[in-house]
């Protein structure tokens, strides 16, 4: 990375220049992936829990 770049590949002046919407989208840009494990991790505890639920309900637990 260069020198006069911050962590987001712009300059301070470049970054003081954007508009908050494109800041947050660099910085959500930077986490993607993230993002993408928690949207698949919660629907599957969300189906285990369900189920558990459902078996207790009918008392096969």
């Amino acid at each position: 990375m260069k020198n006069n770049q911050n962590k987001y590949g712009f300059t301070k002046k470049e970054w003081n220049n954007m508009s908050p919407i494109r800041k947050l989208e660099r910085k959500l840009d930077r986490v993607n992936h993230i993002m993408e494990l928690i949207r698949t991790i919660v629907p599957v505890m969300l189906l285990l829990l369900n189920t558990i639920i459902i078996l207790k309900l009918f008392n096969y637990i």
